[in-house]
C-alpha cells in the first residue's frame, strides 16, 4: 500500500540512529549508512512528492483507526515539500563532515542525534495530529538540545540555557494550547479541528487560544522572540549551525502557516493583522542585527531572523499570493541558509577568525567563494533570477493587495539592508585593507567545496526552475486555503458524519 510509505521518512532515520549506536568505532561504515539512509529518505520523498502533484494526497491511519480517532499522518504538497527539500539538505550536510573529527563525532554519537532530530523535523511536517505534533517537536528539540551542549565550551553552555529556557516556555504555551483547543472543540486532528472551528460564530475563546499558539510558534521560528538564536548559532560548528539555521526556526514558520491557514482562518481580524507586526518587529531586528556586528557568525545568524519576518509577512496579509510566496520563500531559506552556513563556516575555517576585516584578499586566492558570495547574496536579496525572487514576488503581491503598505516597504529596506551586509564582506574578501595581522588562509577540502557547488547550482536551478516549485507551492496553497476542497480530499468522511 502506497499510503504505508509515509512513514519511511521518518523509520529510516530513526532505525539508522539506532543503529549508528553500536557503530561507533566503525568511521566509514557509519558514514555509508547514514548518507545512504538520507538519500533514500530524499529519493522516497521525492517520489510521493511526484505522486501527490499527480494525483491526491495521502493519509496514513495508524492502527486502522480513522480520523478523529487514531493518529493520522498527511503526505500532500505542502508537508512532501518540505520533507524532500529538508531530507536533501540533511543529506548534504552530513556529508559535508564534522569539524571535532569523525573518530570524535562517532564517539559522541553526533550522527544519531542528528537523524533523531530528522525525524522530530519530518515528522512536524508529516503529522496530522496536533499531540502528535508537540511529541515530534519534543524529539526535534531534545536532539537539539544535546547538539547546542557537545562543545562543553563555557560559550555554548551558556547560549544553551537561553536556548533551552525559551523552547521549554514554548513548548509549555503549546501544551496549554493544545488542552484548551480539545476542550473546546473535542478533536485533536487537523481536519476535524478546522471543520468544528469553522461552524462556529466569532468566538473569544478561540481567539485566545489562536493568540497562545501564535506565541508558541513564534518561540520556535524566532518571530519576535529571537534572543536564543544569535547566541546559539555562533558556538556551533559549520554543519550543525547550517542544520540549525536550515531547519529549526523553519519548523515553527511551516506550523504557523499550517496552523493559520487551515484551522485559524475564519476571524482573521485579530490574528493575522498581529502576524504582519511582528513580521515587520522581526525585519527591524534582523537589519540590526546584521549591520551591528563584525562576527560574520553572527550576521549569518540575523539573516535567519530577518528571513523569517519575509515569510511572516507572506502569511499576515492574508491572500492568496502572499500565502504562496511565503511557502515558496521558506522552501528556498532552506536551501539557501544552508549555503550561507556552509559559506561562513568555511571562510571562518580558512581564516581561524570571525571577523571579516581578516579576510583581506581571500576571493582572489579562493575565487570560488567570491562566485558562490555574490550568488548568495543576490538569493538572499531577490534578485531575478535567483531562488529568493519568485517567493518574494508574490509576498511583494500579497502585502500590495492586503494594502501592507509599512511591511511592504520594510521588506524591501531590510533586504537592502541584508544584502549591504553581505556585500561589506564579500568587499573585505576582494579588497579589504591589509594593516594589522597577516593571515596565512587554510585550504578548505574538496569535498567541501563540491558540497557548495551543489548548493549553488540548487539556488540557480530553483529560480530558472521556479514554475515547476510554484505548481506545487500553488497547490499546497490552494489546498490549505479552500477548507472544503482539503476535507474532501483528506477526511471526506468526516464532513459526511458532521452534516
Amino acid at each position: 500500500m502506497l499510503s504505508n510509505l509515509i512513514i519511511l521518512p521518518m523509520l529510516l532515520p530513526f532505525l539508522c540512529a539506532l543503529i549508528l549506536i553500536f557503530l561507533k568505532n566503525q568511521n566509514r561504515l557509519s558514514k555509508y549508512l547514514y548518507l545512504g539512509t538520507m538519500a533514500v529518505t530524499t529519493l522516497i520523498s521525492l517520489g510521493l512528492l511526484i505522486y501527490v502533484m499527480q494525483h491526491k494526497p495521502i493519509t496514513l491511519d495508524f492502527g486502522g483507526w480513522k480520523a478523529p480517532f487514531g493518529i493520522q499522518f498527511l503526505g500532500d504538497s505542502l508537508s512532501l515539500l518540505m520533507v524532500t527539500t529538508a531530507s536533501f539538505v540533511i543529506t548534504l550536510i552530513m556529508a559535508y563532515g564534522f569539524g571535532r573529527s569523525e573518530n570524535k563525532a562517532n564517539r559522541y554519537h553526533l550522527p544519531s542525534f542528528i537523524l533523531f532530530l530528522s525525524v522530530g523535523v519530518i515528522g512536524s511536517f508529516l503529522t496530522s495530529d496536533l499531540f502528535n505534533l508537540y511529541v515530534m517537536f519534543e524529539i526535534m528539540l531534545l536532539a537539539s538540545f544535546v547538539l547546542v551542549t557537545l562543545g562543553q565550551s563555557v560559550e555554548q553552555l551558556r547560549a544553551a540555557i537561553i536556548y533551552v529556557v525559551l523552547n521549554i516556555i514554548g513548548s509549555w504555551l503549546f501544551l496549554l494550547g493544545i488542552g484548551l483547543l480539545y476542550k473546546t472543540v473535542g478533536s485533536l486532528n487537523f481536519s476535524h479541528i478546522a471543520m468544528r472551528l469553522n461552524d462556529m460564530q466569532d468566538n473569544q475563546t478561540v481567539t485566545m487560544i489562536s493568540l497562545i499558539f501564535l506565541v508558541a510558534f513564534s518561540a520556535k521560528a524566532s518571530l519576535v522572540i529571537f534572543m536564543w538564536l544569535p547566541k546559539a548559532y555562533a558556538v556551533l560548528n559549520t554543519e550543525l549551525a547550517a542544520l540549525f539555521a536550515a531547519l529549526m526556526t523553519k519548523v515553527g514558520a511551516y506550523a504557523l502557516i499550517r496552523f493559520f491557514t487551515l484551522m485559524f482562518d475564519e476571524h482573521t481580524n485579530i490574528t493575522h493583522p498581529l502576524l504582519v507586526v511582528m513580521s515587520c518587529v522581526t525585519m527591524v531586528i534582523g537589519a540590526f542585527g546584521v549591520i551591528a556586528y563584525k562576527d560574520i557568525k553572527k550576521i549569518a545568524a540575523y539573516q535567519v531572523i530577518l528571513s523569517i519576518g519575509f515569510i511572516i509577512l507572506g502569511l499576515g496579509t492574508n491572500t492568496f499570493s502572499g500565502i504562496n510566496g511565503a511557502i515558496f520563500y521558506l522552501v528556498n531559506d532552506i536551501v539557501v541558509k544552508t549555503l550561507l552556513f556552509f559559506i561562513i563556516g568555511s571562510l571562518v575555517y580558512i581564516s581561524g577568525y570571525r571577523q571579516f576585516q581578516y579576510l583581506s584578499g581571500l576571493a582572489k586566492k579562493e575565487p570560488f567563494f567570491g562566485v558562490a558570495f555574490v550568488i548568495m547574496i543576490f538569493a538572499i536579496g531577490g534578485v531575478p533570477p535567483f531562488s529568493g525572487f519568485p517567493g518574494k514576488l508574490l509576498i511583494f503581491q500579497g502585502a500590495l493587495q492586503n494594502e501592507n503598505y509599512i511591511g511592504l516597504t520594510l521588506m524591501i529596506i531590510t533586504s537592502l539592508i541584508a544584502m549591504f551586509s553581505l556585500f561589506r564582506i564579500l568587499f573585505y574578501m576582494y579588497f579589504g585593507d591589509k594593516d594589522g595581522e597577516e593571515v596565512e588562509f587554510k585550504k578548505i577540502p574538496v569535498q567541501r567545496k563540491s558540497i557548495l557547488g551543489v548548493l549553488v547550482a540548487v539556488v540557480i536551478f530553483m529560480g530558472v526552475a521556479a514554475p515547476v516549485i510554484l505548481n506545487v507551492t500553488t497547490n499546497a496553497t490552494q489546498l490549505n486555503t479552500n477548507d472544503h476542497l482539503y476535507h474532501q480530499l483528506i477526511n471526506s468522511h468526516l464532513e459526511e458524519e458532521d452534516q
